[in-house]
């Protein structure tokens, strides 16, 4: 096996800040990339893909238009090969141009992805990970207002005292609760990814809406009200809660994983418009909107 050393070529400056670089970045072309980086330097294809990892022939496919790069370990590993700089790597991996004048600069680019994200508080790497650390009574105790789209909703239903959620009902608390249909298609699709019995998923979520429709029954009156509940049949993707129009927990749901396996998401909002938060308020909404009243 030849020597996999890397040749000492190196990319300037100068070329990182060019137009048509930074457009090549934010589309992800890396055969212009590469293009750009051998009129510049002079260096082959086979040095090309010592700096990056690649074989010379996928370099040549790259280049040729034969063969796209789409990963983002593939990409990571380009960008550390030619050695970009921070507001190079930064547009190569976001796949769009930070809107500034010039590309950021290495200590620039955590100040851009600060004000781009930061509504995003926490992620944590599993659900029971998510309420060990924020258990419901956390989430609920002082809420005013809570709206929550998902499949059976435990972290409500389940995991939160039938007494402790009645309680702030009864303080005045409002409750758009949207479960998945639990007769529905998009629930026996979600068993077959999960590797579930069929029925499983629907006999849960079953148990979990007559218990809210329970627990509304056995208010007063006015209080009654108070508890919205309904019902939704589509592809499930993501649970969504949101808290008095401040915090989101957003939890998606993979494929082929059973749901407490995948990560959650804490955002608090920062900004009426800009962030994560309004995106997920934005998905609830049209999902209710669709929804059956129960």
């Amino acid at each position: 096996m030849g020597n996999r050393t890397a040749p000492a070529f190196s990319v300037p400056e100068h070329l990182w800040q060019a137009e048509s670089m930074r457009s090549a970045l934010a589309a992800r072309d890396i055969a212009q990339v590469f293009r750009l980086v051998q009129r510049e330097t002079g260096v082959s294809q086979s040095h090309l893909g010592v700096a990056t990892g690649l074989s010379q022939a996928q370099v040549s496919e790259i280049i040729s238009g034969a063969r796209r790069v789409s990963s983002i370990d593939v990409l990571t590993r380009i960008s550390t090969g030619l050695g970009m700089p921070g507001g190079a790597r930064m547009t190569l991996l976001l796949g769009e141009r930070a809107q500034t004048d010039a590309m950021p600069s290495d200590k620039d680019v955590g100040s851009y992805l600060i004000e781009r994200f930061s509504d995003v508080e926490a992620i944590y790497p599993s659900r029971s990970e998510f309420t060990s650390k924020v258990p419901p009574h956390a989430l609920f105790d002082e809420a005013a207002d809570i709206r929550a789209a998902g499949l059976s909703l435990n972290l409500i239903c389940q995991q939160y005292a039938d007494s402790r959620l009645a309680q702030i009902v009864r303080d005045g608390a409002r409750l758009r609760l949207l479960f998945l249909d639990p007769a529905g298609n998009a629930i026996r699709q979600r068993e077959t990814e999960e590797g579930l019995t069929a029925g499983h998923l629907g006999s849960l979520t079953t148990l979990n809406l007559q218990g809210i429709l329970r627990v509304r029954d056995r208010l007063p009156a006015e209080a009654q009200e108070r508890i919205e509940v309904a019902t939704y049949d589509q592809t499930i993707r993501i649970n969504i809660i949101l808290i008095d129009d401040i915090v989101c927990v957003a939890q998606p749901y993979l494929p082929h994983s059973r749901g407490v396996e995948a990560p959650t998401m804490m955002i608090r909002k920062r900004w009426p418009a800009a962030g994560l938060y309004p995106v997920f308020e934005r998905t609830f909404e049209e999902l209710w909107s669709g929804g059956r009243l129960r």
